[in-house]
């Protein structure tokens, strides 16, 4: 029995090292998809910076690199995000009785 929980334990250490490899470089193209979808899922105004959110999409769509200060542009926008959704909630989170008449 000690024979067979051996064996079994090396084939999953070697499995994980392998699956630790691809999730590795799986996360490099994963990321920035996921960073995008947060940004759109947030409907945060972007103005100006839609057309470069969208040239950056295509890179990442094609399976391109993207940049150092694209992924900098694409982390900025994350934060502010994550900052609208703050004040959507917190603004959500207020009772009417709390808000000025006028």
């Amino acid at each position: 029995m000690m024979q067979k929980s051996n064996g079994m334990s090396e084939r999953m250490d070697s499995g994980g090292k392998d699956m630790m490899q691809k999730s590795n470089g799986m996360s490099e193209r994963i990321r920035p998809h996921a960073l995008i979808r947060i940004i759109e899922d947030s409907e945060i105004p972007l103005g100006e910076e839609e057309s470069r959110l969208q040239k950056i999409k295509g890179k990442v769509e094609h399976d391109e690199q993207l940049s150092r200060e694209d992924e900098a542009f694409l982390t900025r926008l994350v934060e502010r995000a994550n900052e609208w959704q703050k004040g959507l909630k917190s603004s959500s989170d207020t009772k009417p009785e709390d808000t000025l008449s006028g």
